[in-house]
């Protein structure tokens, strides 16, 4: 695929005047007992935005009402993250988690679904994607977890191997997530260039101090506290073996599902072994280069991000 078909530039530096004001009114939808918070606007076939560690469906605001032009907008929190319930019986396994996305994709009925992951979201959206590839019309990467986790692991720079290191030690990791409650304020400040106001970080850090539930979800769900040494599997359906599944699926779903991928520099998670991962592997690749950012890019690119959404969703109907 040569680069002009490949590659869009949407945007620079981050952009300066991101609006805080929420508008929409959650809704609930009960999966196994648990109430899944989510908003949406717009009509048509459904685009599912899903978040990472340690947001929620506040970051898609600005961007699922530029969407709903194109569809049914639906941002959801994932279990024990915002206004969805924490999953029961203190399982916090990627089966269990996974299992309350795939009851809120199938209980609403969704279908040929336009999929928008971001970091956590795309394990569980990913895994989704490519055990019922017959739903999925096509994906959308933001800073999303796509390649095989031991490479994924590899290009991570110094830093972020450490913090990986040190969750590894579980008093630690139980001291620094659950009784300090240290992450969600430690990753909004050094995911996210622009400085969030105190409304903003309120969103993302309020359910962390109201219940204290909600950190064992950091703590013992996937994440840095789980991930295995190196991003080499221990045993079947953990972290990196789910992750293995998914590179190996998407590569299988790319001949008939368009991708997009956004970048950003100089990114956290998607750097430039995984941009040339995504190049070498996904011949049906859209790359859009937003410029300027770190991890939560629809915090600091959200105009440039759902721009770039409509134009690829128009281009590839």
């Amino acid at each position: 695929m040569k680069k002009s078909d490949s590659q869009v530039t949407a945007s620079g530096k981050p952009e300066t005047d991101v609006p805080s004001n929420f508008s929409f009114i959650y809704k609930e939808q009960i999966v196994n007992g648990l109430p899944m918070a989510y908003y949406e606007s717009g009509e048509g076939d459904p685009i599912l935005y899903l978040h990472g560690i340690p947001t929620n469906s506040d970051g898609w605001r600005n961007i699922v009402p530029v969407t709903a032009s194109q569809g049914r907008s639906i941002a959801v929190d994932l279990a024990g993250y915002g206004k969805s319930g924490i999953p029961s019986n203190n399982d916090y396994s990627i089966q269990s988690q996974y299992s309350y996305i795939k009851g809120f994709i199938e209980g609403l009925r969704l279908d040929n679904i336009t999929l928008v992951v971001n970091d956590l979201g795309s394990l569980f959206g990913l895994k989704y994607a490519v055990e019922n590839p017959q739903r999925i019309r096509r994906i959308a990467f933001i800073e999303a977890a796509f390649m095989p986790p031991d490479l994924w692991y590899k290009q991570l720079i110094l830093k972020q191997k450490m913090m990986f290191l040190m969750m590894s030690f579980p008093r630690l990791a139980a001291l620094v997530i659950v009784k300090k409650n240290k992450i969600p304020a430690m990753m909004m400040k050094m995911a996210v260039i622009r400085k969030l106001n105190a409304t903003e970080l309120g969103w993302y850090l309020g359910p962390f101090k109201k219940e204290i539930e909600r950190r064992n979800v950091m703590l013992y769900g996937p994440g840095p506290a789980t991930f295995p040494a190196k991003g080499i599997s221990k045993s079947d359906g953990d972290f990196a073996d789910e992750l293995n599944k998914v590179a190996t699926g998407l590569k299988i779903m790319n001949a008939t599902t368009p991708f997009l991928l956004f970048q950003a520099f100089p990114g956290m998670i998607t750097r430039k072994p995984a941009i040339e991962y995504a190049t070498a592997n996904f011949k049906n690749l859209t790359l859009v280069q937003l410029g300027k950012g770190k991890h939560f890019l629809q915090e600091d690119h959200p105009r440039a991000i759902a721009r770039a959404l409509n134009e690829w969703i128009n281009r590839t109907s």
